[in-house]
């Protein structure tokens, strides 16, 4: 049960709402002005739910006389409390006001934004950033204050810039070229080409924000028929063998380069089998349906913008950024070099390498390879000429017999070997 202290004070609340002093009943007690527009601020009692809440009214002092009650403040403000809090203790329905203001005030900043397509020119479009405007709330509190001190009535409202944080200048600094590498296929066959020239393409304009990681398999998608790959070359076993989707591994090894040379962290790289004839060794970057997997992420603190295209006989990749303090190399080191196998010879029955030749003539299909031992080095330069040397892997190539075709006689041969 309600003390009856309680009960008084909710019935003294009722009655001082229904017959105001003069201070109280005087129309609007302070004015807040900006920009031609006012906002008032009523010196009104707030009505309590319950004898709780008209307890704590009563303690402070909502209900009594305006000289009163700015006492209170000035007691609360020479004990430490911030001038806000003291007078929206005495006058709570003062933030009202204020939050109509700002309501009608304030602007919400707008961040600088960018767009990539790495087939349009420019590449980068960027929106500039707008700032936004909010109330001083310290300044404005104090200014009431101040003015219910001194009996003024009108305050002025103060506002102060927000700034966007993102602005059009951060943006341009991340445009900048920070690498790029390219590999040739010129020389292969057309569906070899396609499957390149539709890898690239799947991987250009991608955006990778700080902390993102980049997996080619993800981004290209699985080598299909049904996914637009075509039957080429591809390696198993240590053997060259028709299988579709050959030549995406040139792509991937071109990406792998280029995000090397703009500073990315590589976290998944595998080697091939033999070494590829478009990079150095422990350069290139093999990958298949299988669980090899070409990812690195952007460890750094802005966003990465990946140009990668195949045209013209060349795969090109290219990273967007801002400047890294140091220029990134490669180096390949060839630690050990076997002999090269003897070629292995095998009677071409479908005429696919040798059509127009006689019987018993030849015409090479691949050249061999011997087993290499390497290691790959990355290389910082710092513009004070400062060199920083990083082993990056080591790795070991199997040997690869070269393969001749030789042409049929009339009738054929079909126990030929064909590896």
């Amino acid at each position: 049960m309600r003390s009856f202290l309680a009960v008084i004070a909710a019935v003294t609340l009722a009655v001082s709402a229904s017959a105001l002093p003069a201070s109280h009943a005087a129309g609007p007690l302070v004015v807040l002005v900006y920009g031609g527009k006012t906002y008032e601020y009523t010196d009104e009692y707030p009505d309590p739910p319950d004898f709780t809440v008209a307890e704590e009214y009563e303690e402070r002092g909502i209900n009594e006389p305006m000289s009163e009650r700015m006492d209170k403040v000035e007691s609360l403000i020479s004990g430490g409390c911030g001038v806000k809090a003291a007078l929206l203790w005495c006058f709570p329905l003062l933030a009202d006001t204020v939050a109509r203001a700002k309501t009608d005030i304030e602007l919400t900043a707008e961040d600088a934004e960018m767009r990539f397509d790495q087939d349009a020119t420019p590449m980068f479009e960027i929106k500039r950033s707008c700032p936004g405007l909010a109330v001083d709330e310290t300044r404005l509190y104090t200014d009431v204050y101040f003015a219910l001190r001194r009996g003024l009535h009108r305050v002025a409202v103060n506002v102060v810039a927000v700034l966007p944080s993102v602005t059009a200048e951060d943006l341009a600094a991340c445009t900048r070229l920070r690498s790029r590498f390219e590999t040739s296929y010129a020389s292969s066959v057309a569906s070899r080409r396609h499957n390149i020239e539709l890898a690239m393409s799947r991987i250009g304009g991608t955006v990778l924000a700080p902390g993102e990681e980049f997996s080619f398999n993800a981004q290209v998608g699985r080598r299909t028929k049904a996914n637009g790959f075509e039957e080429a070359k591809i390696i198993v076993g240590g053997e060259y063998t028709d299988g579709v989707g050959g030549g995406v591994c040139q792509a991937s090894t071109t990406l792998y380069n280029a995000a090397l040379l703009a500073g990315m962290k590589i976290t998944a790289v595998s080697r091939h089998t033999l070494v590829p004839s478009y990079v150095e060794p422990s350069f290139d970057a093999m990958v298949n349906g299988s669980g090899s997997d070409l990812k690195f992420v952007n460890d750094g603190e802005d966003p990465v913008y990946v140009r990668a295209y195949a045209k013209n006989g060349k795969a090109v990749a290219e990273f967007y950024s801002s400047a890294l303090p140091y220029k990134i190399s490669r180096r390949s080191v060839t630690v050990k070099t076997g002999k090269r196998p003897a070629d292995r010879e095998f009677v071409d029955v479908e005429r696919r390498y040798t059509d127009g030749l006689l019987p018993g003539e030849k015409v090479r299909v691949s050249g061999g390879a011997p087993a290499v031992s390497s290691e790959g080095y990355l290389i910082k330069t710092y513009p004070n000429g400062r060199t920083e040397s990083v082993l990056l892997r080591r790795d070991s190539y199997a040997e690869a017999a070269g393969r001749v075709a030789v042409a049929p006689d009339s009738g054929g041969n079909e126990n030929a070997d064909d590896k």
